[in-house]
């Protein structure tokens, strides 16, 4: 268990991070006037970010070769960072609406449903675990409270 301390802690930091996220990016959204250049500039200075990170890392990690990167598939090229921009537009978009804490508790809700689904089929190259009465009782406590927090 003291092993999982440290990816719990970064976890948990990620997450106080991304709540603040539809903040700052519904505020860029309405100096832009739109959702969808604000998530342009969000992804652009991300990029920037991590460009700066893997040139920083380049001299330890190196380079993929070139057949590793032939055989990645064609979808996942595109579908991490296009998820990642629904995400990025909505929150843009939503969050100023309906404010953050039903924005986060609607998103988090509705992504344990999903990532409960996709542990029991194991879809998506995940492990099978199967959704038991425990997990299920924990999602539906979730969307309670989710639709308790929207509620006001």
């Amino acid at each position: 268990m003291p092993s999982l301390w440290f990816p719990i802690a970064l976890i948990a930091l990620a997450g106080a991070a991304v709540a603040a996220q539809p903040a700052f990016n519904g505020q860029l959204a309405a100096h832009l006037g739109s959702p969808l250049r604000a998530a342009l500039v969000n992804f652009l200075a991300g990029a920037s970010v991590l460009g700066v990170l893997v040139l920083v890392l380049l001299p330890r990690h190196g380079l993929p070769e070139a057949r590793n990167l032939a055989q990645v598939p064609t979808h996942l090229w595109l579908v991490g960072g296009s998820l990642g921009a629904l995400f990025v537009a909505t929150a843009a978009w939503a969050a100023p609406k309906v404010g953050a804490a039903a924005f986060f508790a609607t998103l988090v809700a509705a992504q344990l449903i999903a990532a409960l689904v996709m542990d029991h089929f194991g879809l998506l190259g995940m492990e099978e675990r199967p959704a038991t009465m425990v997990r299920v009782l924990g999602a539906a406590l979730l969307v309670l409270g989710a639709v308790l927090v929207v509620r006001r």
